[in-house]
């Protein structure tokens, strides 16, 4: 029996003038490795094995006007507006993103106070960290499980959120 399918990256048209301050954000925030730097691709490598996780950042003209006009939409249309709103407080684990998974909860914490820094000194990266539980905390769906999620404005008015998660080691995964 073959090993089947699996996600080996994330790709995301970004506006031009987003992509130096992203990478910025990634590379303080999420220290995976960069694989390819041109003027229209930007990729990181999460581990050693590509096969498990890439992210690209494609420069295009067509992502800034998106972002343009959905801006502009946003100030003249109350009603659009709203409905992001509604989506921007939507229960982080139901409202749309991506997860990874670092090696610990001491390496899930150094990541979630950098992030938590990032977002209060540097609002140019458009950095928000939107919920974190820990096991044991209220509300948390497991004891097991320490779950982030991180929010990177700059990719886009949509999908631009991060669940970063790390194992209790002490305890025994439900699957």
């Amino acid at each position: 029996m073959g090993e089947g399918d699996a996600w080996n990256h994330n790709n995301y048209c970004v506006a031009p003038e987003h992509v130096d301050r992203l990478c910025e954000a990634i590379e303080a925030l999420f220290p995976w490795s960069l694989i390819v730097r041109k003027p229209e691709l930007v990729g990181y490598r999460l581990g050693d094995d590509l096969n498990r996780g890439a992210l690209y950042l494609r420069s295009t003209p067509a992502a800034r006007t998106l972002f343009e006009t959905v801006a502009r939409l946003r100030r003249e249309q109350p009603d659009l507006d709203l409905a992001f709103r509604g989506l921007e407080a939507e229960d982080a684990d139901v409202a749309d993103h991506q997860g990874f998974r670092v090696a610990s909860p001491e390496e899930w914490e150094r990541r979630v106070a950098r992030a938590t820094t990032f977002s209060r000194t540097r609002p140019d990266l458009g950095v928000a960290v939107v919920r974190v539980e820990r096991p044991g905390d209220p509300g948390a769906l497991t004891d097991y499980l320490y779950q982030a999620w991180i929010r990177l404005a700059l990719l886009g008015p949509v999908r631009n959120t991060f669940e970063m998660q790390a194992l209790e080691p002490a305890k025994r995964v439900a699957r």
